[in-house]
Protein backbone atom coordinates (compact mmCIF):
# COMPACT_ATOMS: atom_id res chain seq x y z
CA UNK A 1 0.00 0.00 0.00
CA UNK A 2 2.84 2.15 1.17
CA UNK A 3 4.18 2.04 -2.85
CA UNK A 4 1.37 3.09 -4.31
CA UNK A 5 0.89 5.62 -2.02
CA UNK A 6 4.84 7.08 -3.22
CA UNK A 7 3.66 6.28 -6.90
CA UNK A 8 0.35 8.83 -6.58
CA UNK A 9 2.70 11.52 -4.81
CA UNK A 10 5.28 11.19 -7.34
CA UNK A 11 2.46 11.73 -10.34
CA UNK A 12 1.07 14.61 -8.65
CA UNK A 13 4.51 16.16 -7.91
CA UNK A 14 5.06 15.79 -11.85
CA UNK A 15 1.74 17.45 -12.65
CA UNK A 16 2.30 20.23 -10.33
CA UNK A 17 5.83 20.52 -11.86
CA UNK A 18 4.25 20.71 -15.07
CA UNK A 19 2.11 23.51 -14.12
CA UNK A 20 4.36 25.43 -12.57
CA UNK A 21 6.44 25.42 -15.55
CA UNK A 22 3.74 26.47 -17.96
CA UNK A 23 2.76 29.43 -15.51
CA UNK A 24 6.78 30.30 -15.38
CA UNK A 25 7.16 30.18 -18.93
CA UNK A 26 3.61 32.63 -19.80
CA UNK A 27 4.92 34.78 -17.46
CA UNK A 28 8.20 35.33 -19.12
CA UNK A 29 6.38 35.45 -22.65
CA UNK A 30 3.88 38.29 -20.74
CA UNK A 31 6.95 40.19 -19.50
CA UNK A 32 8.82 39.78 -22.64
CA UNK A 33 6.51 41.36 -24.88
CA UNK A 34 6.32 44.51 -22.90
CA UNK A 35 10.20 44.74 -24.48
CA UNK A 36 9.33 45.11 -28.10
CA UNK A 37 9.22 48.30 -29.84
CA UNK A 38 7.17 48.48 -32.54
CA UNK A 39 8.83 51.52 -34.93
CA UNK A 40 6.78 50.49 -37.99
CA UNK A 41 9.44 48.02 -39.50
CA UNK A 42 11.70 46.03 -39.23
CA UNK A 43 15.53 46.96 -37.63
CA UNK A 44 16.55 46.16 -41.06
CA UNK A 45 14.22 47.95 -43.08
CA UNK A 46 15.26 51.54 -44.63
CA UNK A 47 12.95 54.17 -43.03
CA UNK A 48 10.62 56.87 -44.60
CA UNK A 49 12.00 59.82 -45.77
CA UNK A 50 11.28 63.32 -43.60
CA UNK A 51 8.03 64.94 -45.04
CA UNK A 52 6.56 61.75 -46.76
CA UNK A 53 3.08 60.67 -47.44
CA UNK A 54 1.56 57.78 -44.37
CA UNK A 55 2.82 54.20 -46.10
CA UNK A 56 -0.12 52.37 -45.72
CA UNK A 57 0.33 49.01 -44.37
CA UNK A 58 -3.28 47.59 -44.78
CA UNK A 59 -5.07 46.60 -48.33
CA UNK A 60 -8.10 48.60 -49.05
CA UNK A 61 -11.17 46.77 -49.89
CA UNK A 62 -11.55 48.64 -53.52
CA UNK A 63 -7.91 48.00 -54.70
CA UNK A 64 -7.83 45.90 -57.71
CA UNK A 65 -5.47 43.30 -58.31
CA UNK A 66 -5.06 44.71 -61.89
CA UNK A 67 -3.79 47.75 -60.22
CA UNK A 68 -1.13 45.01 -57.78
CA UNK A 69 -0.03 42.91 -60.47
CA UNK A 70 0.84 46.65 -62.39
CA UNK A 71 2.60 48.05 -59.76
CA UNK A 72 4.40 44.95 -58.76
CA UNK A 73 5.56 44.27 -62.48
CA UNK A 74 7.09 48.26 -62.68
CA UNK A 75 8.53 48.08 -59.16
CA UNK A 76 10.40 44.53 -60.54
CA UNK A 77 11.92 45.88 -63.66
CA UNK A 78 12.92 49.07 -62.13
CA UNK A 79 15.08 47.24 -59.08
CA UNK A 80 16.27 44.19 -58.45
CA UNK A 81 13.06 42.02 -57.65
CA UNK A 82 12.21 40.90 -54.52
CA UNK A 83 9.31 43.30 -54.16
CA UNK A 84 6.83 42.91 -51.58
CA UNK A 85 3.30 44.49 -51.88
CA UNK A 86 2.64 45.83 -48.38
CA UNK A 87 -0.52 47.60 -48.96
CA UNK A 88 -3.15 49.77 -51.04
CA UNK A 89 -5.69 52.47 -50.97
CA UNK A 90 -8.21 54.03 -53.40
CA UNK A 91 -9.20 57.16 -54.01
CA UNK A 92 -10.84 59.25 -56.75
CA UNK A 93 -7.49 60.48 -58.17
CA UNK A 94 -5.73 56.95 -58.48
CA UNK A 95 -4.95 53.85 -56.84
CA UNK A 96 -2.11 53.68 -54.18
CA UNK A 97 0.17 50.51 -53.96
CA UNK A 98 2.68 50.69 -51.21
CA UNK A 99 5.70 47.93 -51.55
CA UNK A 100 9.04 47.22 -49.88
CA UNK A 101 11.87 45.85 -52.06
CA UNK A 102 14.76 44.14 -51.31
CA UNK A 103 16.80 42.77 -48.43
CA UNK A 104 16.65 46.28 -46.67
CA UNK A 105 12.77 46.60 -47.19
CA UNK A 106 12.76 49.94 -49.26
CA UNK A 107 9.44 51.55 -48.98
CA UNK A 108 8.07 52.58 -52.86
CA UNK A 109 4.58 53.69 -53.62
CA UNK A 110 3.10 53.43 -56.49
CA UNK A 111 0.44 55.27 -58.23
CA UNK A 112 -1.82 53.43 -60.78
CA UNK A 113 -5.40 53.41 -62.16
CA UNK A 114 -7.91 50.63 -60.61
CA UNK A 115 -7.33 48.89 -64.03
CA UNK A 116 -3.46 49.07 -63.97
CA UNK A 117 -3.00 51.85 -66.07
CA UNK A 118 0.34 54.04 -66.19
CA UNK A 119 2.42 53.08 -63.13
CA UNK A 120 4.26 55.75 -61.37
CA UNK A 121 6.96 55.03 -59.08
CA UNK A 122 8.18 56.54 -55.98
CA UNK A 123 10.82 56.01 -53.85
CA UNK A 124 9.80 57.21 -50.38
CA UNK A 125 12.96 55.52 -48.19
CA UNK A 126 15.36 57.82 -46.08
CA UNK A 127 18.66 57.19 -48.27
CA UNK A 128 20.35 59.00 -45.78
CA UNK A 129 19.39 57.14 -42.75
CA UNK A 130 21.43 53.78 -44.35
Amino acid sequence: MTSSKNSEDRKGLQKMTQALNFVAGAGALVLLTGCIEDTGGSASQLPLAPGSPPFITTMGPDVTQAAIDSCRAALDAATNGNVIVVGGETSRAATAIYMRVGANGAPWRCLVSPTGRKPSLMSMGDEGAA
